[in-house]
């Protein structure tokens, strides 16, 4: 049975890895285009978020290429995520598609079975080498993006893609642990080379919002690479390592997680409001502690714990003296729109460091 899954930045690496080495047949889904948001579109609610349409169009695009079961985590709380792949399922079914959902969710017992039905030599020694090997190249993609946001404003716009290109490309083909340790070493060595002797005085900003919006480049018009290039290096609050530890390990053994995040965000916010809300008006405080020039919060249009959130930056903001800008982005949302915003955004952070600056001169 060949086996889809949702794309979603650099994801899929880990994902072939830990199914390819149970010996699971894959359809990797096709990176993201302006056609996979005119399908998701097409044939989602009107009023779905911009993640589900994507999503949607993507599942369409990975069943035309021959996929025949799809996998992907689940959810609950007010986040919409808990219902994706019952909505994709009544949908995909009623235009003619036949495929297996299977859903990735607590208790872990109903995500072994999954695995045990989809591998046909199902083993444990197997699953524990493919799942913590593939984490392995998970963690080191993350390590790769977040050394990259904060260094990647040295490097041209071309720099930055062929690198990570070639990187990403490397970690796909790594076969052991060593040849991880070795792209790692090499990846930091050949950006260093780029910093070297560059000012440090820059802009810092952080990224919060939704997962999947601040994660996937496509759906956040490259967000990061933008404000790299207008000179800003940037901390990201949200990896999917981390999601996975708080919802899937976490949430599976029925045990507190995110304890700085949710008492940073305990003056504003004291209950979970589903999705990440809670740890955008955490991670927001948090960055306002550490100083940072600036925020911007990812939101898709419509999207619940993300509105929540923004009602309550506000008040950080103000608090704070800390500037938060926040695009909610939708399948109208233009590159131009979101440029322009950044620019301004970036202005605004520099001229406030400019005047921080001569106050603390005078």
């Amino acid at each position: 049975m060949k086996v889809t899954f949702p794309q979603m930045g650099s994801l899929n690496i880990p994902l072939e890895t830990l199914l390819q080495g149970l010996n699971i047949e894959i359809v990797s889904p096709p990176p993201l285009t302006k056609r996979t948001l005119n399908l998701g579109v097409k044939y989602s609610p009107e009023s779905a978020c911009l993640p589900f349409k994507l999503v949607l169009g993507n599942f369409i695009e990975a069943l035309e290429l021959g996929a025949e079961a799809i996998i992907m985590a689940g959810g609950n709380g007010p986040c919409r995520f808990g219902h994706f792949g019952e909505l994709a399922n009544d949908i995909l079914t009623d235009l003619g598609y036949e495929f297996e959902l299977y859903i990735l969710e607590p208790p872990v017992k109903s995500i072994v079975d999954i695995f045990v039905k989809l591998s046909p030599n199902f083993n444990w020694v197997q699953v524990i080498k493919s799942l913590r090997f593939a984490w392995k190249k998970l963690i080191l993609i993350e390590e790769i993006k977040k050394y990259r946001l904060k260094h990647g404003v040295f490097l041209s716009k071309n720099q930055i893609n062929k690198l990570e290109d070639e990187y990403l490309q490397l970690i796909r083909e790594a076969k052991n642990k060593e040849e991880l340790a070795s792209i790692d070493h090499n990846y930091k060595k050949e950006i260093d080379e780029f910093t070297d002797g560059q000012q440090t005085s820059l802009l810092k900003v952080g990224l919060v919002g939704d997962i999947y919006t601040v994660s996937e480049p496509f759906a956040n018009l490259n967000v990061s690479k933008r404000l790299n290039e207008l000179g800003v290096a940037i901390d990201r609050a949200v990896f999917v390592s981390k999601w996975v530890k708080d919802n899937l390990i976490c949430g599976a053994l029925n045990i507190s997680s995110n304890r700085k995040v949710i008492k940073a965000a305990k003056r504003y916010l004291q209950e979970g409001v589903g999705g990440l809300g809670l740890e955008t008006v955490g991670e927001t405080v948090l960055y306002g502690e550490q100083g940072y020039d600036g925020v911007i919060q990812l939101a898709p249009f419509g999207c619940m714990p993300e509105i929540v959130a923004k009602s309550l930056l506000t008040e950080v903001e103000r608090d704070f003296g800390l500037p938060v800008l926040t695009l909610t982005l939708d399948e109208h949302a233009s590159a131009t729109g979101v440029q322009t915003r950044l620019e301004a955004f970036v202005d605004l952070l520099t001229q406030k460091k400019n005047l921080n600056k001569k106050t603390f001169l005078n």
